[in-house]
C-alpha cells in the first residue's frame, strides 16, 4: 500500500511508542513529516517510512473511493 491521497485531508491518529500519547494529524502531514516533538512525553519522535504505511493501512477504512466525490 502507498500513502493514499484520498486520505491527505483526513484525521490519522499515531500513538507516541514512548507515552502512548495520541495525536492526530491529517494524512499529508504524516506524509512530509519525519520526526515530531511528543506533547506527551516531550521526546523526539521519529516516523519513518514503515510507520506512515503502518498509519495510512490502518485507516484505509476511512479513504474515499476513486469518483465518489
Amino acid at each position: 500500500m502507498s500513502l493514499s491521497p484520498s486520505l491527505f485531508s483526513v484525521g490519522l491518529a499515531f500513538q507516541c511508542p514512548k507515552c502512548n500519547f495520541t495525536v492526530i494529524k491529517n494524512g499529508s502531514w504524516f506524509q512530509v513529516v519525519s520526526h515530531y516533538r511528543c506533547d506527551g512525553c516531550g521526546r523526539e519522535i521519529r516516523i519513518t517510512y514503515p510507520d506512515k504505511i503502518a498509519i495510512f493501512q490502518k485507516h484505509a477504512h476511512l479513504a474515499t473511493p476513486p469518483g465518489a466525490r
